[in-house]
């Protein structure tokens, strides 16, 4: 007669410490509607005050590619910046925190900068918390 308030309360055991963990994404489109970069977090365990990442560059039906970014702080600063265009190709910089990433809709890349470019460009927006949930919210919005 105990054993399944036994098992129920054994589930709500397992259950519980997964409570907090995080997974979610935003994008920002571009008006072109085909191209984005889309952020997707993930929080392994709720104790974590780190998250990782995956940065994903799209241009459908092209290219849909990405990289894994590690040992991102949850309160991260996340802003998205159009780079100047002395790049060979269009250009965008996502800082997170102190690090800095070059993503690139055209040849479907991303990559972390070594040192902290001089000048990030125009600063078009900032992926964070709004309402409870994660977004892209535009510069000036």
């Amino acid at each position: 007669m105990h054993k399944p308030l036994f098992r129920h309360g054994l589930s709500l055991l397992v259950i519980l410490p997964l409570a907090g963990c995080l997974q979610d994404s935003a994008s920002y489109v571009f008006p072109e509607k085909d191209h984005a970069i889309t952020l997707v977090r993930n929080q392994a365990w709720p104790w974590q005050d780190t998250m990782s990442v995956e940065v994903v560059a799209i241009r459908l039906p092209e290219c849909h590619e990405g990289m894994s970014v590690k040992d991102i702080a949850l309160k991260a600063d996340i802003g998205l910046f159009k780079a100047p265009d002395d790049h060979p190709e269009p250009v965008f910089i996502l800082r997170m925190d102190q690090r800095h990433f070059a993503v690139s809709t055209q040849s479907c890349q991303v990559q972390e900068f070594k040192e902290t470019p001089p000048d990030p460009g125009s600063k078009l927006g900032t992926f964070k918390e709004k309402d409870g949930k994660f977004s892209y919210v535009p510069e000036g919005a």
